[in-house]
């Protein structure tokens, strides 16, 4: 065995080996990924292979202490080296074992670098998701996990746990879907984003995204109550005059509502008028139903409303539904009755 200096090792006797060239045509790819993504520094990796080499040379031969292991990244190359006993400054080579080391090498050193690039794609996952947090994305079924629906969005992983989904949606390899980025998770070494077809924001950037007018801020969501797969309401207001809020959210012929409702399967989107009056709010917001008198209690915050009876369950809905709706835009108890109950 030869001295060397305390640099990097410089030839001497054969106490090395190839990680490259031991059956790694998949190493070699994956260091090549590595360099492609630049999401890890060299010396990093470099530190993470010779860790594996020495590693695994520490347990073919347990009773030998302080043997590092030295690897030229281009190269693929490795050899083993410890400090010399005699000058600590120096390295001395160290004859690789006689048995499988190095293919155990080779294979410890591949495992080293799939679980970096599984790492490196969780944190590239992870900020992507974070930036795209309240975005609208198109995103493709991939699989059913039970309850579990992944799905692809380009290269994000994205993860419609039951609870973000539409009760009784149907989901098929391949479809296409709409859904709102709404969180980042970790699973074990993994990452996917957190995406919803029952948020709220769902409802609102499908809006946004066939409204030009919303998008360019000339008419505004003032509030929005949304029951998935069954019924929703907004409440818009125009920004400058002469506009149409309405109108303008439905859209020539109910062309730019039906794009909407065409994302959301069975849901019913009502826009109603947005008023800085909370009687006249209180009102638009029962619509269908045609209400002939709203009196506010400021004290239990209710507004007492009279409808014509023959409209009274149009006013409530299906099981309390549009009363239920009217009351979470709105931000009042509604207190329904048919004309002539009321006292």
């Amino acid at each position: 065995m030869s001295a060397i200096g305390p640099g990097r090792p410089q030839g001497g006797g054969g106490g090395g080996g190839g990680l490259l060239g031991a059956g790694s045509v998949d190493l070699a790819a994956a260091l090549a990924e590595l360099r492609e993504r630049g999401d890890t520094d060299e010396a990093h990796l470099v530190g993470l292979l010779e860790q594996a080499v020495a590693d695994t040379y520490r347990r073919l031969v347990p009773d030998d202490g302080g043997v590092e292991a030295r690897v030229d990244l281009l190269t693929g190359n490795f050899e083993l080296v410890r400090p010399d006993p005699e000058d600590g400054t120096k390295l001395i080579h160290v004859e690789t074992p006689a048995n499988d080391f190095a293919r155990q090498a080779a294979t410890a050193a591949r495992s080293a670098v799939a679980g970096l690039i599984r790492d490196v794609e969780a944190d590239r996952v992870l900020r992507e998701a974070v930036a795209r947090r309240g975005e609208l994305v198109d995103a493709i079924v991939e699989r059913q996990d039970g309850p579990l629906t992944w799905l692809m969005a380009g290269r994000l992983p994205v993860l419609l746990p039951p609870e973000e989904q539409i009760p009784g949606e149907q989901f098929e390899r391949g479809k296409h879907l709409k859904i709102v980025v709404v969180d980042a998770r970790r699973r074990g070494r993994d990452a996917v984003a957190v995406g919803s077809r029952s948020h709220p924001d769902l409802l609102r950037r499908l809006l946004e995204g066939e409204v030009p007018e919303l998008a360019s801020g000339q008419v505004g969501i003032r509030a929005l109550a949304r029951e998935p797969g069954k019924r929703s309401k907004v409440a818009v207001e125009a920004t400058q005059p002469g506009i149409d809020p309405v109108g303008a959210c439905i859209g020539p012929r109910g062309v730019r509502i039906r794009a909407v409702v065409g994302e959301l399967g069975e849901e019913q989107v009502q826009v109603i008028a947005y008023s800085p009056d909370d009687a006249t709010y209180v009102a638009n917001s029962l619509q269908p139903a045609t209400v002939r008198k709203v009196e506010l209690d400021e004290e239990s915050h209710t507004a007492h409303v009279v409808v014509p009876a023959n409209q009274l369950s149009l006013a409530i809905g299906r099981s309390g539904e549009n009363a239920r709706l009217a009351a979470r835009l709105t931000r009042w108890r509604i207190d329904i009755e048919g004309e002539g109950e009321a006292q």
